[in-house]
C-alpha cells in the first residue's frame, strides 16, 4: 500500500439477523401478520368470485353460445343439443344478402345518428336552462328524469295508446287545435311509425344527455366565462369558445354511450309496432328476434346479433380512448 493512499478502516460486516426462538413473542406476531395477509387476500378474491361468476354467466356464456348457434343449422329440434350440423358462413351470407336485413341495417345507423342529434341538441338545451337559477330548478329537473324511471316495454305502450289512431291523444290535440281535418294512422303508415319511434326513443334519450351535460356545466370554472364577457364575449361567443370546448370531452363520451344504447334498441319498437308495418320499422335487433323466434330460423338471428354486437364492440376502443384522454386532461 502507498503511503499517499489513505488509510481505509475495515469495518465489521454486518451480523445476520438472530433467528427469534419458535416460542419467542416476535415470531408469533409475524406468524400473525402474516395470517392476516393471508386472510386479506383470500377476502379479496372471495368477493371478487361473485362478480365473475356473473360476469361470466350473463355475458361470456351468452356471446359464445350465440357465436356457436351462427355457424350452425340450428331447428327447434336441435336447439336443446349444443352441437347441430355445420354450416359455416352461410348464415352469414344468405342473412345479410336479404333485403329485410340490408334496410334494418341501414334504418338501425340513421335511426341512431338521428336520435343523437335531437337527444343532444335538446339534452343540451336543458341542461343550459338548469344552469341558470330560476324558481323551482330543483323539481324542473328531477321531473326530467322520469322518463329514465319508466320501463321501456312500459314507455312504448304509453306512446302507442298517446298516437293510436282512434281516441290517441295526439289526433285529438290536433283537431281541437285545428291542425288536422282527421286521425291520422301513426302507427299503420310506414313513414308515421318510423316517426313516431323516433319521436319515442328521442323522448326517452334526452334524460341521458340531460344529466351529463348538465353536471359537465357545473364543473365548469364560471370564471372563464366571466373573463370572456369582460373581453367582450357576447352569449353565442361564450357559448360556442368558452362552454363547448371545455366540456367537448364531456359530450364525446356522452354520444358514445348514447350510440350503445341506440343502436341495440328492442323494447320500443316490439312495444310500438313490433317491426311493422311492412318491416317499416326493423331494425337489427328486432329483426334478429324476429328470424329467432318468429321464424325459428335460430342460426340466422344468431348471425345477425353478431353483426349487432361486432358494431357495439367497434365503439369500445373509442370510448375507452376517449375516457383515457379525458382523464389525463383533468
Amino acid at each position: 500500500m502507498s503511503r499517499l493512499e489513505p488509510r481505509r478502516s475495515r469495518r465489521p460486516d454486518p451480523a445476520p439477523p438472530a433467528r427469534r426462538p419458535a416460542g419467542s413473542p416476535g415470531r408469533a406476531r409475524d406468524a400473525s401478520r402474516d395470517r392476516r395477509a393471508h386472510y386479506r387476500r383470500t377476502a379479496r378474491l372471495a368477493f371478487l368470485i361473485p362478480a365473475g361468476l356473473y360476469v361470466l354467466f350473463a355475458f361470456v356464456v351468452p356471446v359464445i353460445y350465440n357465436l356457436i348457434l351462427s355457424f350452425e343449422v340450428t331447428t327447434p329440434a336441435t336447439i336443446a343439443s349444443l352441437f347441430a350440423p355445420w354450416a359455416g358462413l352461410s348464415n352469414y351470407t344468405s342473412t345479410l344478402s336479404q333485403s329485410i336485413t340490408q334496410s334494418a341495417v341501414v334504418r338501425t345507423l340513421t335511426f341512431t345518428v338521428l336520435s343523437l342529434i335531437f337527444q343532444f341538441l335538446i339534452g343540451f338545451g336543458l341542461a343550459l336552462l338548469f344552469n341558470l337559477k330560476f324558481p323551482l330548478n330543483r323539481l324542473a329537473r328531477s321531473l326530467v328524469i322520469v322518463p329514465w324511471l319508466l320501463p321501456f316495454l312500459v314507455t312504448g305502450f304509453i306512446f302507442r295508446f298517446l298516437f293510436q289512431l282512434e281516441a290517441g291523444a295526439v289526433n285529438q290535440v290536433l283537431q281541437d287545435v285545428h291542425l288536422i281535418n282527421q286521425p291520422i294512422g301513426y302507427l299503420l303508415s310506414p313513414g308515421w311509425a318510423y316517426v313516431t319511434v323516433l319521436i319515442t326513443n328521442i323522448w326517452l334519450g334526452v334524460p341521458f344527455f340531460t344529466v351529463l351535460l348538465y353536471s359537465a356545466l357545473q364543473d365548469m370554472p364560471p370564471e372563464l366565462k366571466e373573463a370572456a364577457m369582460i373581453d367582450g364575449a357576447g352569449p353565442w361567443q361564450c357559448l360556442t369558445r368558452v362552454t363547448l370546448p371545455v366540456i367537448r370531452p364531456v359530450i364525446e363520451v356522452t354520444f358514445v354511450l348514447g350510440f350503445v344504447f341506440t343502436v341495440k334498441v328492442f323494447d320500443i319498437v316490439i312495444s310500438l309496432t313490433q317491426g311493422g308495418p311492412a318491416n317499416s320499422t326493423q331494425l337489427i335487433a328486432t329483426w334478429a328476434y324476429n328470424l329467432s323466434f318468429q321464424q325459428f330460423d335460430y342460426g340466422a338471428g344468431a348471425a345477425l346479433n353478431t353483426v349487432l354486437l361486432i358494431i357495439a364492440l367497434l365503439v369500445a376502443p373509442i370510448y375507452i380512448r376517449l375516457n383515457r384522454d379525458s382523464l389525463r386532461r383533468g
